[in-house]
C-alpha cells in the first residue's frame, strides 16, 4: 500500500464506525483503499455502489475492486459488457455566467501524457488568429521552464474548482483533450452544457449523446488543420430543457442512488 492514503484509510476508517450499518454506501477512488477497508465498508452496507470515473484500463487496480460492491457504474461505454457495469455519463453542476472573456479558446487541466496534442492544438488554434491558452498545473516544476509560452500557462499549485469555473464561464469556446484510451466523456462537455458554452473536443463518441450539435460541438481529429471560422463566428445555440435538465448533479444523484434506494 502507498504509504501517503494510511491518514486517509484512517479517516474513513473513523468515519466508517460511527454507525453499526448503512443503507447505501457509495464509492469512487476505492483502488486506493486496501482490501480490508473495503471489506469492512461493504459490509455495513446494505447496498453497496461503486463509481468507476475512469477506465478500467486507466487506472490499475479498479478492476480488482469490482467483487466487493453490489452495484457497479462506469462513465466509459467500453467497460460495460466485458466487466458487467452500468453506463452513466458525468454531469454538471455549475449554472451559466459570463464576465469579459479573457480567451476565446481555453483548456483547464494538469500536465501530462496528453501534452504534445494539446501543444500542437494550441499551436493551430493559434495561427489562425484566435486567442487560446491552456492552462496546465504540471507536479514538475522544471516543465515551467522548459515548456514556456504565451499560450501555455503552469501555475505554482493546483487552481481551485472555484477559478477553473470562473476561467471556464468567461470562455467562449472550452477545449476538451480526451485521453486516448477512453470514450467516456470527461466532465468538461457537460460544464459546456451548465455554463452554456461551445466545445472543441478530440473524443469522436460525443457525436453519440443527445447532446451534440455540430453548431456548438466540434470534433477535431488527427487531420484537423484548422477550425471554422463560422464555428467561431456563430452565438452558441441553446439546447432543449430537458436535456440540460438530464445531465444536472440532482438528476445524476436521482438515477444512480434513488432509485436503487427503492429496492432496499
Amino acid at each position: 500500500m502507498n504509504i501517503k492514503t494510511i491518514p486517509s484509510q484512517n479517516v474513513i476508517l473513523q468515519k466508517i464506525n460511527q454507525y453499526a450499518t448503512y443503507d447505501i454506501v457509495y464509492a469512487n477512488r476505492h483502488d486506493m483503499r486496501s482490501p480490508k477497508l473495503l471489506t469492512l465498508i461493504t459490509n455495513k452496507a446494505r447496498l453497496s455502489i461503486v463509481h468507476y470515473w475512469d477506465s478500467l484500463t486507466k487506472i490499475k487496480g479498479q478492476k480488482e475492486t469490482i467483487p466487493y460492491f453490489d452495484s457497479h457504474y462506469s462513465f466509459d461505454k467500453n467497460d460495460r459488457v466485458p466487466y458487467g457495469l452500468h453506463f452513466t455519463t458525468n454531469f454538471y453542476f455549475i449554472d451559466n455566467f459570463s464576465q469579459k472573456p479573457k480567451y476565446e479558446v481555453l483548456f483547464p487541466g494538469t500536465y501530462d501524457h496528453r501534452f504534445p496534442k494539446i501543444k500542437q492544438i494550441i499551436q493551430q488554434l493559434s495561427n489562425q488568429g484566435i486567442n487560446v491558452n491552456a492552462l496546465l498545473f504540471p507536479k514538475d516544476k522544471n516543465i515551467r521552464k522548459q515548456y514556456a509560452s504565451t499560450n501555455t500557462s503552469f501555475p505554482d499549485k493546483i487552481t481551485p474548482f472555484p477559478e477553473i469555473v470562473a476561467y471556464s464561464g468567461n470562455t467562449p469556446i472550452i477545449l476538451d483533450i480526451h485521453h486516448p484510451n477512453q470514450s467516456g466523456l470527461s466532465f468538461r462537455p457537460f460544464e459546456a452544457i451548465g455554463l452554456k458554452k461551445k466545445l472543441i473536443t478530440t473524443n469522436p463518441d460525443i457525436q453519440t449523446y443527445d447532446f451534440y450539435d455540430p453548431n456548438n460541438i466540434f470534433i477535431w481529429t488527427d487531420t484537423t488543420l484548422s477550425v471554422p471560422d463560422s464555428f467561431f463566428s456563430t452565438p452558441y445555440t441553446e439546447i432543449p430543457l430537458t436535456i440540460q435538465q438530464k445531465y444536472t448533479l440532482e438528476n445524476w444523484v436521482h438515477s444512480v442512488l434513488t432509485i436503487k434506494s427503492n429496492s432496499l
